[in-house]
């Protein structure tokens, strides 16, 4: 599993979209959400699990984690149809917790620790919202950015989420279901993962 600091990276990066061109659908009241939002923090909780088959032996190793960013910095400006982003960057600093199992051996828990600063980054993609709490994004809300320089993991599927508001905080949350392929001793196996991910923005 010596890709979850990619993981780690991709699921900071909500909001930070890398496209640029993609098409807007019909929806609810976007006006809502039009206005100028300082980055506050982001919080992500990650399970990721992956088994590897050889000589009709499986062995697993499951992931879990998760962290609140650090030093946040930017800005998010929503336009009736878009969300910009603008020199958002953070830094985390996490222990995940690895669970090991092999054939004929008891289960082998270990702790991780996790940390990287993702610098300042800056771009920008449609959304729709859909009803009363509801958002999509068509290209998906982990963006490329320099967090995610040289990683191999797919992260621009379509993704949606909800939205609130406290006051002049807005706050949306989102689940990422995501697979990419890894190589344990040789042999070929799937990592799957899921992040659920909230950021906080306050309206300026």
């Amino acid at each position: 599993m010596r890709k979850y600091g990619f993981l780690v990276a991709a699921a900071c990066m909500v909001l930070v979209v890398a496209c640029h061109k993609n098409e807007s659908r019909p929806g609810g009241q976007t006006g809502q959400l039009v206005g100028n939002y300082n980055f506050v923090y982001l919080t992500t909780k990650i399970d990721a699990s992956e088994s590897v088959s050889y000589l009709g032996q499986t062995a697993s190793v499951v992931l879990i984690g998760g962290y609140k960013t650090q030093q946040n910095t930017g800005t998010v400006v929503f336009t009736a149809d878009s969300a910009i982003g603008n020199g958002i960057g953070y830094s985390y600093d996490t222990t995940a917790m690895a669970i090991k199992t092999i054939p004929g051996s008891p289960k082998d828990t270990t702790y991780e620790q996790l940390s990287d600063t993702v610098p300042a980054t800056s771009s920008s993609s449609k959304y729709t919202i859909i009803g009363t709490d509801s958002i999509y994004f068509p290209g998906g809300v982990i963006g490329a950015g320099s967090a995610l320089a040289g990683s191999p993991i797919p992260v621009a599927p379509p993704t949606g989420g909800h939205f609130s508001f406290v006051g002049d905080t807005l706050i949306i949350t989102t689940v990422i279901n995501t697979s990419y392929p890894d190589n344990s001793l040789g042999v070929p196996a799937t990592v799957n993962a899921s992040v659920n991910a909230t950021i906080k923005l306050l309206k300026q």
